[in-house]
């Protein structure tokens, strides 16, 4: 039989969900640096859809506290206090442990592989001093260790972090990664996974976001503020400046 084809309401539904998915993956990945302005037209411009399904996609992201909104059809990354940074990185600490250690007992060979591979993709990038590539390669291995949990309650609560500390991933460039222990950190963490070990694999991933959130919580001022200077500002018919937004509409 001839295959039906969707509903316009179906399909509407579908890009409405793309849009989300896409600036839900940019945000998390630090394409979007600590507060950058981006307008609805800019985002509409570079998904290639009509402001609606950004508008609504937007205003999702600003009740979830990924973006603040601006008068002016705007939204902004929120800038972040010391102490701010301190509670995510504590409840991260816990949530992430609590992912890994599941996933040390839910793992497949399979996905241990995938993870494995990750963190070698990691290594390739940050020898050839490609921050974007690398802070997206530092996300797939995260997320393919939470995933491993089987737990899917609990990998959204942890996307939900991620969507608020992913801009300030970008923090950490060159500074802590230069200095970072995070290569031999992430085979320990590897080598609990195949050993079924939870316990060092908590350990392991509690460790790593706590050195890294504390690296960002130390860069704030004498008034607990994190505000990098001259955040910059997206429009429609602008090139992105760096650290601008740069993301794709994924098609399912």
């Amino acid at each position: 039989m001839p295959r039906t084809a969707p509903s316009p309401d179906a399909a509407d539904t579908s890009l409405r969900q793309q849009v989300y998915a896409s600036l839900r993956e940019a945000l998390t990945m630090g394409r979007f640096a600590p507060g950058q302005k981006v307008t609805f037209r800019y985002v509409a411009g570079v998904l290639g859809v009509s402001l609606t399904p950004v508008r609504e996609a937007l205003r999702r992201l600003v009740a979830e506290g990924a973006f603040e909104m601006n008068p002016n059809r705007s939204v902004r990354v929120p800038l972040m206090t010391r102490d701010k940074v301190l509670e995510l990185r504590d409840i991260r600490i816990e949530l992430e442990g609590l992912a890994s250690a599941k996933a040390a007992t839910a793992a497949t060979r399979g996905q241990i592989a995938d993870i494995r591979r990750a963190a070698r993709e990691i290594m390739v990038a940050r020898t050839r001093g490609d921050s974007a590539t690398d802070r997206q390669k530092v996300r797939e291995f995260h997320f393919a260790v939470y995933a491993a949990a089987g737990q899917p309650t609990l990998l959204r609560l942890i996307e939900s972090l991620w969507l608020q500390t992913g801009p300030y991933m970008n923090l950490l460039y060159p500074g802590f990664i230069s200095s970072s222990r995070g290569p031999a950190g992430r085979q320990r963490l590897i080598e609990a996974l195949q050993a079924r070990n939870p316990s060092v694999a908590r350990r392991e991933m509690a460790d790593d976001i706590r050195r890294a959130l504390s690296y960002v919580a130390d860069l704030a001022d004498e008034n607990g503020n994190i505000a990098p200077a001259a955040p910059a500002t997206v429009t429609r018919g602008h090139r992105p400046r760096a650290g601008a937004a740069a993301f794709d509409l994924h098609a399912n």
